[in-house]
């Protein structure tokens, strides 16, 4: 997106409603303040070294949609920030793991992230030797939002970053206003991009810094970093804490612990590599294709069933990973002349499982869940993008809900489904997969196949298939975690048996460290 379009975002207050406040010497002040005008300036980098916890899934990874469930954390140790003034770059390290049970090796192994911005350029510096990857100027999923805008915004959290901004010649700012007792200035960037600083009036120190970001799920998220802790670093005075929260449910982001500030000191060349700045920007895949699993079920590549029934057709999920929801609608839509899809069942709260719900709602799908998934749908479905206006946010429509509490039928004379509650997930407590019983086809997400790695939760399947009495030939999984895709009932038994070995490998070998993970040790009556 052109920081022309950016420049039309919605964040700002009219001016009708602001009290007059002159912008520039309210950024003068606050520099003085940080340490000296002339001295802020002058600087030419500044690197942060911390440590902090990222909220799994922006909040929508707990254990139920209820605000009141506990977060899940991802750490995020050996971190640093570094902005690099003198040359308009920005870095972002950090080594992250899973704070709670999950499947996927990468999530125990503290694995670097060092994300960068040269100008107009997102890039990744992959480990071991992996050399570099020029990353999408935007992206958005139910993990992340990345690319261009968010990594500008990230680079100017800092206050002193904040502030040098706002005092550069090629920034506009708007007339000054007040808010909950702060003096506010509104900012458009040279490059178009948007923010809000806060600042005290009492002691001219930045209090906040505001801005808002796409993101799947939500429509957009509008994020407000805090800053807490001022206390002096060689001069200047910097904050010990950065809280960075989301307009959803006041979700605390991600959450900066200061160790020490480094000034005009030893940094990376953060410089692009001429084969990143060569390369061309990335395109979410969106090559949808179909998979016959029998009379009337198709698997899509991209992680959705489809069940055909005598007149429309209804979808397990719709997964929005790096192939966009809409792709994998409109595919659907196509299946079947004459028939058009009318219901989505989505499996579970989690935000990498629901984030097909607003282009699902927007073209006025039913959605079937479990009872307890209702409102966190709802707060999905509703929540305002007046920045970054999706389908929904520009045609909004009432979300249509059925919901499942142990079992639910869909029949006519052509196809029969029961949708079931999973009942024992230490993952999740309320979600639900289908079964096709004529055609012996289960579709599920996160029971057997969360991913290929750990079974933390391995009696979830077999609990439910004998519960219920079900009969299964082949599985359906949301997540793609061996070849073939569709899995017969021996794979997804040895898929699960092998798992919990490589679980326990796992947990022995922390062990034997005196590290206590989450999820070890397993917790298995069959295994």
């Amino acid at each position: 997106m052109s920081g022309a379009l950016l420049a039309l975002c919605c964040l700002f207050v009219p001016l009708s409603l602001a009290q007059t406040i002159a912008p520039r010497q309210v950024a003068e002040k606050a520099a003085a303040a940080l340490g000296g005008l002339d001295r802020i300036q002058k600087l030419k980098n500044i690197r942060l070294v911390g440590y902090g916890q990222y909220a799994y899934m922006f909040g929508g990874g707990n254990i139920t949609g209820d605000p009141n469930a506990p977060m899940k954390y991802e750490a995020a140790n050996a971190l640093e920030r570094v902005y690099d003034f003198e040359h308009g770059r920005y870095q972002q390290l950090e080594r992250r793991n899973y704070l709670f049970p999950f499947a996927i090796a990468s999530g125990y192994d503290y694995h670097l992230n060092d994300q960068r911005l040269d100008g107009d350029i997102p890039y990744d510096v992959l480990p071991t030797g992996g050399g570099t990857k020029r990353v999408y100027s935007w992206f958005e999923d139910a993990y992340n939002v990345d690319g261009t805008h968010i990594r500008r915004m990230w680079s100017i959290v800092n206050p002193i970053a904040a502030v040098r901004v706002a005092l550069d010649p090629g920034t506009k700012l708007t007339q000054g206003r007040t808010e909950a007792g702060l003096t506010v200035l509104d900012v458009v960037m040279k490059e178009g991009d948007k923010f809000s600083l806060g600042i005290d009036p009492a002691t001219n120190l930045p209090a906040w810094v505001r801005w808002s970001n796409p993101q799947k799920n939500l429509g957009q998220i509008v994020m407000t970093t805090h800053y807490t802790g001022y206390t002096p670093h060689e001069g200047f005075l910097l904050p010990l804490g950065y809280l960075t929260n989301i307009d959803w449910r006041s979700v605390p982001y991600i959450k900066i612990y200061v160790d020490k500030y480094v000034f005009d000191g030893p940094i990376p060349d953060l410089a692009a590599p001429a084969s990143v700045r060569a390369a061309a920007d990335p395109v979410p895949a969106s090559d949808i294709k179909a998979t016959p699993i029998a009379k009337g079920i198709w698997r899509l590549n991209s992680g959705t069933t489809v069940f055909e029934f005598e007149d429309h057709l209804t979808l397990y999920e719709l997964l929005q990973g790096v192939r966009p929801a809409q792709a994998t609608l409109d595919f659907a839509q196509k299946m079947v002349p004459g028939k058009p899809v009318t219901q989505l069942i989505v499996s579970h709260n989690h935000f990498d499982h629901a984030n097909g719900i607003r282009p699902a709602v927007a073209e006025g799908l039913t959605i079937i869940s479990r009872r307890g998934n209702e409102g966190i749908l709802r707060e999905q479905a509703e929540h305002p993008a007046p920045d970054f206006p999706d389908t929904l946010a520009s045609n909004p429509k009432p979300m249509k809900f059925i919901p499942v509490d142990e079992h639910l039928r869909l029949s006519d004379k052509t196809m029969t489904v029961d949708v079931y509650w999973t009942r024992e997930s230490i993952h999740t407590a309320d979600s639900v997969f289908a079964y096709a019983p004529a055609q012996k086809v289960m579709a599920e997400g996160d029971m057997a196949t969360a991913a290929f790695d750990y079974q933390f939760w391995p009696d979830v399947y077999l609990d439910a298939v004998e519960y219920y009495k079900l009969d299964v030939d082949f599985l359906s999984p949301v997540h793609a975690v061996w070849t073939p895709d569709v899995l017969p009932r021996d794979r997804v038994l040895q898929l699960i048996k092998d798992g919990v070995a490589r679980a326990r490998a796992l947990c022995a070998a922390q062990l034997e460290k005196g590290n206590y993970f989450p999820g070890c040790p397993v917790q298995t009556r069959r295994y």
